[in-house]
């Protein structure tokens, strides 16, 4: 639903494969208890609020307003410490990643997998700050949700950006007609960063609320799988640190990972 296992998998096989690499030791735990964090988070918002009725007497009579506003506000607040959690999640394991393996794909002058592994990280962090887009679920006034999640491996063929030099930009991208013709399409740049973004939307009506117990399984089946990556992580941080001790001090700042 929220497309997280590539985290969990990325931190893995960062530590796994290049921790020789890593110069702040306690890393891994820290990131081992922010997907703890996640999992929690996640598992709260989506059996907390998310499908009461709307006819629950303490809902009734309520200062925000109608039951569904109430219900709206509440349910905002879990998925917002959700995207809170997540956000953490995503600049804690960045680091990690950029410590270990983009350092061995550095090193082994592999520049353009670098770059990739690393907009998966820059990329959903970038947005979440200068275009106020957090990754999770939002409760709309007019009886809509809207589910950001994350999209990786993304490619930008077909859309284009030209001008600059005192120019205004312009915007656009590929399409093909039904007779498999294709042609260049003007968007606005609102257009562009839409659908290039690395969080993407999606929006569901929410007047018929038998659809929220759906998009409760499907967040459900979400973090079964991520918990399982969890519990395997584990027994990764415990083999790493056998040998390693947690309190060490570090003087490694690179502002670039808490972007």
């Amino acid at each position: 639903m929220l497309n997280l296992s590539f985290v969990f998998d990325d931190a893995a096989r960062a530590v796994t494969r290049h921790a020789k690499h890593l110069a702040v030791v306690p890393l891994p735990a820290a990131v081992y208890l922010m997907q703890v964090d996640v999992i929690n988070h996640y598992r709260h918002a989506l059996e907390h609020y998310l499908t009461l009725t709307l006819n629950e007497p303490y809902l009734q009579k309520s200062s925000f307003g109608t039951p569904y506003q109430k219900w709206a506000h509440y349910t905002n607040d879990d998925f917002g410490m959700l995207s809170f959690a997540i956000h953490n999640l995503l600049r804690y394991t960045s680091r990690m990643v950029h410590e270990t393996e983009c350092i061995f794909l550095r090193e082994s002058e592999r520049y353009a997998e670098m770059k990739k592994l690393s907009n998966h990280y820059t990329d959903p962090i970038c947005e979440h700050r200068f275009r106020h887009k957090s990754i999770g679920v939002t409760i709309h006034e007019d009886y809509r949700l809207s589910i950001n999640a994350v999209r990786i491996g993304f490619s930008l063929k077909g859309f284009s950006v030209r001008g600059g030099h005192g120019e205004p930009l312009r915007y656009s991208r590929m399409v093909r007609d039904a007779n498999g013709n294709e042609s260049e399409q003007l968007i606005t740049r609102e257009e562009y960063q839409e659908l290039t973004g690395s969080i993407q939307t999606e929006t569901i009506d929410i007047g018929d609320r038998t659809k929220l117990a759906t998009i409760q399984e499907r967040g459900l089946r979400e973090i079964a799988e991520l918990k399982s990556r969890n519990d395997a992580f584990v027994t990764t941080c415990n083999d790493f640190y056998r040998k390693r001790k947690v309190a060490e001090p570090f003087t490694e700042l690179n502002e670039s990972y808490w972007i």
